[in-house]
């Protein structure tokens, strides 16, 4: 009979290859370009990234219900103008997932709103940023640990992950027994490693700083000519820079959750060095 971690490092392995399988799909056009807001009506979602004045607060909250009612937490950072959030939030709703979330889940949607900053609600579970709308956190309420740290990058491209792999995914999160839960409990980044990852968590969210307002423009369509080409320049490198950025995060995560024999293998951390911007 296999033991429990031996049955987890098989979990670990099969969302890594979901969320390879699902990288494929990522559209190469910009996430702007891609995430335009629903007024079209396309989106028949009830769900939706409302504003809060109290983001922070909110999840705080949340994390309460969720202990009282025994269920995890499942906190969303998204957009309405994100392709990819909206897209999550409708299949969040379809008959198919609608009943797993409710039987294992407390779900909260978070607006970003024009990219601001939300490292007080991602550090709450020791997560440095959200590095991509939307960002997918599953967390035990109880200790705080975030349960799905070496898979979340699969959810910057939601709208095209299938609608199984959400039921797939979501169930067998909300299934960890105990011990396997204790195990992610033990991931544990080095003083170095955690300095490495709030330095970068600053220049991107200063990156999404100077987004912001080329992004509400050209959200209105107000952008044109070398503004609009410009803008577009600015997010390709900043969407490469983020994605590397959480990349380079879940292969750490991932090194680190490798159960071998029932222990766990403390492997050390590459913390490659990023040059500034070619507009810095």
């Amino acid at each position: 009979m296999k033991s429990t971690t031996q049955h987890l490092l098989q979990f670990l392995l099969t969302v890594m290859m979901i969320t390879a399988l699902s990288s494929l799909l990522f559209a190469t056009s910009t996430m702007a370009a891609n995430s335009k807001s629903s007024d079209d009506g396309s989106d028949k979602s009830t769900l939706s990234y409302t504003p809060s004045e109290s983001p922070l607060q909110d999840v705080i909250d949340a994390q309460e219900k969720a202990k009282n009612s025994d269920t995890l937490l499942l906190v969303v950072l998204g957009a309405q103008w994100c392709h990819d959030s909206t897209g999550l939030a409708s299949h969040f709703e379809s008959e198919a997932l609608q009943p797993i979330l409710e039987k294992y889940y407390t779900t909260l949607l978070v607006d970003v709103g024009l990219l601001e900053d939300r490292r007080n609600i991602t550090k709450r579970f020791d997560y440095p940023i959200y590095y991509a709308t939307p960002t997918v956190m599953i967390v035990e309420p109880n200790t705080g640990t975030l349960l799905n740290r070496a898979s979340m990058a699969r959810w910057a491209h939601a709208d095209s992950i299938p609608l199984i792999d959400y039921v797939e995914y979501f169930t067998a999160h909300g299934e960890l027994s105990e011990h396997e839960i204790a195990i992610l409990q033990s991931y544990t980044p080095t003083p170095e490693e955690m300095s490495y990852n709030e330095q970068y968590a600053a220049r991107l969210q200063a990156a999404y700083e100077e987004l912001s307002p080329l992004l509400k423009d050209d959200i209105k369509g107000d952008l044109e000519g070398d503004t609009m080409d410009n803008f577009y320049a600015m997010w390709k490198e900043v969407r490469q820079f983020r994605a590397t950025l959480q990349k380079e995060l879940m292969e750490r995560t991932q090194a680190q959750l490798n159960p071998s024999e029932g222990v766990l293998e403390t492997k050390k951390a590459t913390l490659n060095e990023h040059g500034p911007f070619s507009w810095q």
